[in-house]
């Protein structure tokens, strides 16, 4: 059955953090500048995604994610306090901001963490909340993600989680009918792991 409103699932599970030194919780509109510098910046700073490219509005556009689908922030303590590092997008099939995920998945997407708190723990523990959200929700068997190429560091992480690369169901936009912003009919590689 597919799901349209994110906030109207009874069962959406609360986010736990399994990292130490990181909460992870749901965004809430006060976090969506945050969100969109540290998501627009990762992928920027990452080289995963040219400067000039029109896909840069949709990742800074986080209201329109949070209407559509669930948002999870990392935070992280400093000495001004906990800060929103890292970010989350957890989706089901039917929703509108679903790509990948087909019944009975979860999908995850627009994994980001601010490049100034990398290698804190951040990306991991959004991952496994996302793993335990679809571990309690009910008809939910498998985590699915769509990953570029480039983000050979998110392979590592999410092959350490158990997840597993899926080539028959990478697809580029084209696949879509989607024209690339960039003019580059990139192939999208597909992860998954069940629960």
């Amino acid at each position: 059955m597919p799901h349209n409103d994110p906030h109207d699932l009874p069962d959406w599970p609360e986010p736990s953090s399994r990292v130490e030194g990181v909460t992870v919780r749901d965004a809430r509109e006060a976090d969506h500048a945050a969100i969109a510098h540290l998501t627009v910046t990762s992928y920027v700073d990452g080289g995963h995604i040219d400067p000039a490219d029109e896909y840069l509005e949709h990742l800074a556009d986080v209201a329109t994610r949070a209407r559509h689908a669930r948002v999870l922030v990392g935070e992280v303590g400093t000495r001004e306090g906990a800060v929103v590092a890292g970010s989350v997008v957890l989706t089901l099939p039917g929703m509108p901001m679903s790509e990948t995920a087909r019944e009975g998945e979860l999908e995850f997407r627009m994994l980001a963490v601010d490049p100034g708190v990398q290698r804190r723990g951040v990306a991991r523990a959004l991952v496994r909340a996302a793993i335990d959200r679809a571990e309690q929700l009910q008809g939910i068997g498998a985590v699915v993600l769509t990953t570029m190429e480039t983000m050979t560091g998110a392979h590592r992480l999410y092959e350490s989680e158990g997840f597993v690369r899926l080539p028959e169901r990478d697809w580029r936009l084209s696949d879509i009918g989607q024209a690339p912003t960039d003019g580059d009919d990139q192939l999208y590689w597909v992860y998954r792991r069940t629960v």
